[in-house]
This record gives C-alpha cells, sequence and structure tokens, in this order.
C-alpha cells in the first residue's frame, strides 16, 4: 500500500474506550536521534522527513516505496527483481549491483548490502529519513542522506495487534504482532510475523506456468526482540528477524523507442517464467550503559541474504538461453560509540566501526534445451567472490557558543579493502583495490527566536568503489568510488501557535565520478562506469498544517538540477550539459489527513495524497525519457476502540510508468523496462489490544 501522509503531521486522534473522540489542533513535537542523541526535530540542522508509528498505520505505510514518495527529492523503484531496489536521493542514484546512496539503519545496525533494504515495514515505531551527506557520523555510503528506522520495543504491558487484507489480483496479507513482560521491569518480548499470497495482476503472454502472473509473491516475515533491563545503567537488547520469499522475476519488457511509454497491453513475452526467490537472516546485539553524563553504546551484528533467480534470459518465446543467479551476502559488523548525554551545553560522541563481508555473485547463462531446461552449455559461466573489509573511526562535537547559535563539527575516517576473484577463470581475474576517504562535516544553527531556525552546513560525501564482472569488463574491471561536496543552507518555523511548520533548504552539490549501470549486446557486458562530474543544484520545502482538531495538511517539494559537467577523460566534452540519468526532475506531494468524530467513540478517517514525479531520463545521452506521472491515493476507514475497518486504493487513476529503464539494452533502439504496478483496490481490518 501507498503511503499518504508525512509523519511529522503527529497523532490526529485516538479513539479511547468510553471517552470521546480529541485531538489538539496543534502539531505534536517530533523527537528524532537523527545526531545520535534525542532532540527535536526543529533543532536538527539537516533537511529530515519523519514519519512516526501513528502516522504509518494511519497510511498503510508498509515498504520503503511508500514513504520515498512522500520525500522530497527521493525517489525508490523496484529492479529486475523484488530482492533488489534502487533509489536516488538529492539527484545521488544507485547503480544496479552497487551500493545505495544512503546508510539504512534499523535499531542502530546499519545494513550491510543493498539486498537486506526491500522488506516489509512491520511493527515500526518511526522512521527518519535525512538527507544531505551524513557520512560524518554514519559512513561510507551515506553520500546522499540516512535513514533511521526504529521497531516498536517490547513493553512491559501486554499489548498486541492483529491485521487482515485483500486486494486486486487476489492479494491477501496477514499481520499480527503481540508484547510484555517475561519479568516485570527486568525482562521484556516482541515478536511480530506477517505473510503475503499475491497471485500478480502482470501478464506474461507465453510463459508455460498456466495463468501465474509475473509479479506474483509468497512471503512471510518473522521478528522477535527482547530486551534485559539488568540495572538502571545497562540495557541489553537482542533483535532478530527471518524473512522468506518467493516472487515472481525479472518483469522486463523489450520495447522500441515507438512504444516506450505505451502500458496498453502486456509486452512480456517470454517460454520460462523467471522467480526469484531469497531467504534473509538477521541478528544483533546492543549494550547500553549509561555513565551519567555519558552513555556507552556496543553494536555486534550479524546478516546473511540468500538469493536465487532462474527463469528466461532472452525475454522473448524463443527457446535461446536460461539465467541461473546466485547471490549470498553475509556479513559481521561491530560498532562501539561513547556520546554525552545531549542536554548539556557541549555535546559530543566518539565511535569506532568493523564490518567484513563476504559476497558470492554467481552468474549461469546456460543454453535453453528447447523445454524451459538449462544444457550443460553456457553462454556465460561467472563465479564472482568478493570480500570487503571495511573500517571507520568518527567523532562529532556540537556547541551552543551563544543562547541562540550552534556549531557543529564531524569527522569520520572510512576505509574499504576489497577483493575480488572470478573462480570460474582462476587467479588471472583476481583483483584487489583499497578505497578510503576523509568525511568532515561542519554546521551552523541559529535561533532567530523559540520555534524559528536557520542554518547552513557543508559535508562531504563518499561512496565506495569496486569491480565489474570479470566476463564483461576484462583485467580492466575497476569502478572508481564517489566523493561528493554538499553545501546547504535552510529554515525551520512553526507558526501560528503551533499549527503550520515550514522547512526549507536550498543545497548544491559538486559530484565526482557518479556510478551509472548500462547494458551493451555487442559485446554481452553488464558495467558500472563511472560519470566524472556532475552539478547538482535543487530546493526543498515541506509544510504541515494543523487547521483544526482532527485535520492534518502537508506538502513537499523537491527540485534536484543534476547536470553533466564532464562524462570523462577520455571524452570530457561527451554528453555536456545533458541531465544526469536515473534522477527525476522534481518530486512534488500533497496529502491529507482527517480524523471526522461520528459519536464519542466512532470515527472516520479519510487519508489521501497526490504524488507527482516529474521527467527522468535513462541514459547519459537523454534519448530515453519518461514524462512527468501522477500517483493518487486514498483510504478511508472506521474506527471504534481499537478496532478499525475500511477500503483503500492505491494508484487510482492506474498510471503506468517504468520503475526502471535501460537504453539500448537489446540493440540499437531496442531497450528494457520493467512496468510499474497497476491500480489495486482492496480492505483491510485490524484490531489492538
Amino acid at each position: 500500500m501507498m503511503s499518504t501522509v508525512l509523519a511529522t503531521m503527529g497523532c490526529v486522534g485516538l479513539l479511547v474506550s468510553g471517552q470521546a473522540l480529541a485531538a489538539e489542533p496543534e502539531l505534536e513535537e517530533v523527537v528524532v536521534t537523527a545526531r545520535k542523541w534525542a532532540e527535536s526535530q526543529i533543532e536538527v540542522p539537516d533537511a529530515v522527513t519523519v514519519f512516526t508509528g501513528q502516522a504509518i498505520e494511519n497510511a498503510g505505510i508498509t515498504d520503503v516505496t511508500d514513504f520515498a514518495n512522500l520525500t522530497p527529492n527521493m525517489f525508490f523503484t523496484p529492479t529486475f527483481k523484488p530482492s533488489e531496489m534502487q533509489m536516488t536521493i538529492r539527484g545521488i542514484p544507485t547503480a544496479q549491483g552497487g551500493e545505495a546512496p544512503v546508510a539504512v539503519v534499523i535499531d542502530g545496525v546499519q545494513i550491510a548490502h543493498p539486498t537486506f533494504i526491500n522488506q516489509e515495514l512491520l511493527d515500526i515505531e518511526q522512521i527518519e529519513v535525512l538527507r544531505g551527506p551524513q557520512g560524518s557520523l554514519y559512513g561510507r555510503n551515506a553520500i546522499g542522506g540516512a535513514i533511521n528506522i526504529t521497531t516498536r520495543r517490547p513493553t512491559n504491558e501486554l499489548e498486541g495487534m492483529a491485521r487482515a487484507s485483500y486486494a486486486s489480483g487476489n492479494d491477501l496479507r496477514l499481520a499480527a504482532a503481540i508484547s510484555g513482560p517475561l519479568a516485570k521491569d527486568k525482562l521484556l518480548f516482541r515478536v511480530a510475523a506477517s505473510m503475503r499470497n499475491f497471485d500478480g495482476r502482470i501478464a506474461d503472454i507465453t510463459a508455460r506456468d498456466g495463468d501465474r502472473k509475473a509479479d506474483f509473491d509468497e512471503s512471510y516475515l518473522v521478528k522477535a526482540g527482547l530486551i534485559f533491563v539488568a540495572s538502571d545503567k545497562l540495557e541489553i537488547n537482542l533483535r532478530g528477524n527471518y524473512l522468506h520469499q518467493t516472487a515472481g522475476a525479472p518483469t522486463i519488457e523489450i520495447v522500441t523507442d515507438a512504444n516506450f511509454d505505451d502500458f496498453s497491453t502486456s509486452l512480456l513475452n517470454r517460454n520460462v517464467l523467471t522467480r526469484d526467490k531469497r531467504d534473509i537472516y538477521d541478528l544483533s546485539l546492543k549494550a547500553d550503559y549509561d555513565f551519567g553524563g555519558a552513555e556507552l553504546t556496543w553494536i555486534s551484528g550479524y546478516s546473511r541474504s540468500d538469493a536465487h533467480l532462474f527463469g528466461d534470459a532472452d525475454f522473448s518465446p524463443a527457446a535461446a538461453v536460461l539465467q541461473d543467479l546466485d547471490l549470498t551476502v553475509k556479513a559481521f559488523t561491530q560498532e562501539v560509540r561513547l556520546a554525552s548525554s545531549g542536554k548539556d551545553r557541549v555535546r559530543w560522541l566518539a565511535g569506532l566501526y568493523y564490518q567484513n563481508r563476504d559476497t558470492d555473485n554467481f552468474l549461469l547463462i546456460p543454453f535453453d534445451d528447447g523445454t524451459g531446461h538449462a544444457t550443460d552449455s553456457y553462454a556465460i559461466r561467472s563465479l564472482d567472490v568478493g570480500k570487503s573489509e571495511s573500517m571507520a573511526v568518527f567523532g562529532s562535537v556540537s556547541a551552543d557558543v551563544t543562547k541562540s547559535l550552534e556549531l557543529t563539527v564531524g569527522m569520520r575516517y572510512d576505509r574499504d579493502k576489497r577483493h575480488s576473484v572470478d573462480e570460474a577463470v582462476g587467479a588471472a581475474s583476481a583483483t584487489s583495490k583499497t578505497f578510503d576517504a576523509l568525511q568532515p562535516k561542519a554546521q551552523l544553527r541559529y535561533a532567530i527566536e523559540d520555534g524559528l531556525n536557520v542554518y547552513a552546513s557543508y559535508g562531504r560525501g563518499f561512496r565506495s568503489g569496486g569491480f565489474n564482472a570479470f566476463f564483461a569488463a576484462g583485467a580492466d574491471r575497476e569502478f572508481s568510488k564517489e566523493i561528493s561536496d554538499s553545501f546547504e543552507v535552510g529554515m525551520k518555523g512553526e507558526f501560528l501557535d503551533r499549527r503550520l511548520s515550514i522547512s526549507a533548504s536550498s543545497f548544491y552539490i559538486k559530484f565526482d565520478n557518479q556510478q551509472f549501470f548500462f547494458i551493451t549486446t555487442s559485446p554481452p557486458s553488464q558495467n558500472v562506469t563511472n560519470i566524472g562530474k556532475v552539478d547538482i543544484a535543487g530546493l526543498e520545502f515541506e509544510i504541515v498544517g494543523r487547521p483544526m482538531a482532527g485535520l492534518s495538511l502537508n506538502a513537499g517539494f523537491g527540485l534536484s538540477d543534476a547536470t553533466i559537467k564532464r562524462f570523462s577523460d577520455a571524452a570530457p566534452s561527451l554528453y555536456r550539459d545533458n541531465r544526469a540519468p536515473q534522477t527525476p526532475s522534481y518530486t512534488a506531494s500533497i496529502s491529507l489527513d482527517y480524523l471526522m468524530p461520528l459519536s464519542d467513540s466512532i470515527g472516520m478517517r479519510l487519508n489521501t495524497s497526490v504524488v507527482r514525479r516529474g521527467a527522468i531520463m535513462w541514459d547519459a545521452a537523454n534519448t530515453l525519457r519518461t514524462p512527468a506521472k501522477n500517483i493518487i491515493n486514498a483510504r478511508l476507514f472506521l474506527e471504534h476502540n481499537g478496532l478499525s475497518a475500511g477500503v483503500y486504493v492505491d494508484n487510482l487513476t492506474d498510471a503506468r510508468y517504468p520503475t526502471q529503464a535501460l537504453a539500448n539494452s537489446f540493440g540499437e533502439g531496442l531497450h528494457s523496462r520493467v512496468p510499474s504496478p497497476r491500480r489495486q483496490v482492496g480492505v483491510q481490518a485490524s484490531v489492538k489490544f
């Protein structure tokens, strides 16, 4: 389900047994931990969009695409397989097979690989989206920002919820959670689980699997948390989750210039229906010790993802070639940091970080025996084994220079040593490289008056480089690290007795070595290359209003002008002044959440949004373009004493567009695209206790 409201609006009202519906007309204070200590969102000198647990529930937010649609200058879409997502933030995109341009942190643990991002957002307390370079605190890959996701904590009182929904495409979803004490005040637990059984909506013309659709999804997710309060100073938090998913993939269509924007009929035409199966295991242990004036945090995490994709590789009804892709990621992380309480005139933190990651990316392209089964002969056989060892040291200091002026200075050094070898080739394919960078950040925040702040900042961002597959690139297969220098000014204010909140920012980014993915067929090649220099200039606005009790309105707008200034040293003028690929020219959204009392204990909630995304260029030559698109979502629910039931529609107008496209990937004038989801209408009911 698509999200429809920003959480900065807060909770608009609650149904309480035996009492009338009530809601204050003023905006609630939103507390964030973006800088590793708790503070009001309005005091953070960064562009931050926050989604509270109540807003996540009201809007039906279930995955990262939902909240990204309502975050200025953020674009998040599925790719050719469910286990991989791509995002663009402030004009900085993801290259297929590369690292994300943001750091994603779940309960204090930074995820190790993009394959872990696309999971259901189950039992979530709050989501914070920070835009702009966050490397001084979050490290490499936070070149465009950071996403902090906090799950609901185990509770000292027994509570729970259950939810069920049914929608178009025979889409059945079930979810439940329960929390409470195993030993009062000492040992607390929380368990949540969900499942989805979805037949799909996108037809495949010739697949032999009968009526099965190309985008089917069968999955279940289990999450568990345990908190041990050892003393009034020491708390230990154990968290784990397991995801199993079998889904249709890839939904790639072969199109020409003439029918690139034509979605009137399905163009999927394969002799084998492709499917992607994955299992994700995630376990972390977090310990916090309070020294009084400072807190020591130690985090240890282990994660593993096993994904296997099998199906057609020529994407046509011909029995030509198949693809058999195995991606296994195993990562072990350690982080220790010491931070002040955040209440003193000088607030500080210092820390160390370590990650060891193994990535096995095995790609087989066997010939089809004519029946959709593989022969013993291969067009491509690649067994790429990658290793990464990352270490970092970081620190930050925020000081109240005067009563109104705050200065923040941060620094982080990241060192990422990478190694790759194709075991199908042997030692001749081995290559190693160490990518490192200093990531300084400086910010000034000035409080003009209570509830009105202006700020200015500079930050350097860094995203590690890597290696293309040996079969595609040969011995010279390295792509470079990215470096960005970002300058930003902004303001945050609350007005009209805290019924109106306005945030605005303007930024300019000097972006070196943008990583860009492309495919060629002659010779067959899948590579990441670097675009030498890109300049990005942009604006962002967020407005949240509470004109009356129960009614919240908000609007967001983001403009990012990403322009190629130098493509490469060999061809410095090539594509100069073209728009950088995979970046919407602007994003805009307007949302409404209205809880109308029908009686003392019954309310009707209307939640709706309109999202508009500007035109996107899919290649550096600017030959493949998707025009601006509108997406409308709506939810209408009745609520009574913890019970909720209603209807929803996602993509009301059935807008169609590619979620991913690659120019000339099947030859000159033959492009690939992944079609967007169709309109979906559903019903949902839930209960809390």
